[in-house]
């Protein structure tokens, strides 16, 4: 008897455990950013990109410097959609300054609080990121999948932004953090539902360091 009741009793603790363990995961996986209202890109132009640009955060670059490109040294995704015969999604496609190419993300369904995260080489103070949102091989596979319509940007140095991106065809610019950073992770937030498959895309990000 005494034996059955302390089964009863493990059994009833490793159940109780179970459910208090997946409530915590449960609120963990709520993102605090979700529904806010972020800073919302600019569509890049070509004097925007010489003159430091600016998305309202605040740093102002002189016109005369024009910001230097810069490439990260490594690129990391918490998940990437799996390649076809033909095709391959890895996130390094965000910088081959290819629009046809692009990142997918692979978990299930539109991938929200999937990231991507790029490392440089040496501390740097970032003038300008320009993101192209979505598949921008085609017009078919940029409606087909998701979109990112928000992100939350996190930089090694401990800030963090909430961006809010144009569903366009296009580079679109956003204002960085004024302080050194050594690495940067772009999360996604929320969508533009795609209206064929459920895999978010970004197809190049772009970097600019201060020249001065």
């Amino acid at each position: 008897m005494g034996v059955a009741m302390l089964l009863v009793l493990a059994i009833t603790l490793f159940v109780f455990y179970v459910v208090v363990q997946r409530a915590l995961e449960t609120k963990e996986e709520v993102d605090p950013y979700a529904g806010r209202s972020g800073t919302t890109a600019t569509v890049a132009t070509d004097s925007t990109v010489a003159s430091g640009g600016s998305a309202g955060n605040g740093d102002n670059t002189s016109p005369t410097v024009a910001p230097t490109a810069l490439r990260p040294t490594s690129a990391l995704a918490s998940s990437t959609l799996d390649a076809t015969s033909t095709i391959s999604y890895r996130v390094t496609n965000l910088l081959d300054g290819d629009l046809t190419t692009a990142w997918n993300e692979g978990a299930e369904g539109p991938g929200i609080g999937e990231w991507i995260q790029f490392d440089f080489s040496q501390t740097i103070k970032l003038a300008r990121v320009e993101i192209a949102n979505g598949y921008q091989k085609d017009n078919e596979r940029y409606q087909g999948n998701p979109r990112v319509k928000s992100l939350k940007v996190e930089y090694s140095n401990g800030t963090t932004q909430l961006v809010d991106l144009l569903d366009v065809m296009d580079f679109q610019a956003i204002t960085p953090t004024i302080q050194p950073v050594d690495w940067v992770r772009f999360s996604i937030v929320s969508v533009y539902a795609g209206e064929e498959w459920d895999d978010t895309a970004l197809s190049e990000i772009r970097f600019y360091a201060k020249s001065n």
